[in-house]
């Protein structure tokens, strides 16, 4: 119950409305039969992708949710919002 708990949180999915618990249903299905396939993957603050490989950096002051790509953190232009702290760097490994 936990882990469901916790993919549906991790993912914001929801069942408030009909059309967002199909969605839901559908992917916590998807997750069930590809379970070799991440489960959280991670969005850049910035520049909004997803990081699917190499080096996320993760600021635990700031928002939960709050990470950076290599591109974005090496990149001195990049709007960081708020955030000025250290971050931690994390490997991604893919599958």
């Amino acid at each position: 119950r936990q882990s469901f708990l916790n993919l549906c949180r991790g993912n914001h999915y929801q069942f408030d409305e009909l059309r967002r618990s199909k969605h839901t249903s559908m992917m916590v299905l998807w997750h069930l039969h590809n379970r070799g396939a991440p489960k959280f993957v991670q969005q850049c603050g910035a520049c909004n992708r997803e990081i699917l490989t190499g080096v996320r950096y993760h600021c635990k002051i700031c928002t939960p949710d709050f990470d950076l790509c290599s591109e974005c953190f090496t990149n001195p232009k990049t709007d960081r919002g708020s955030c000025n702290h250290k971050a931690r760097s994390d490997t991604v490994v893919r599958g």
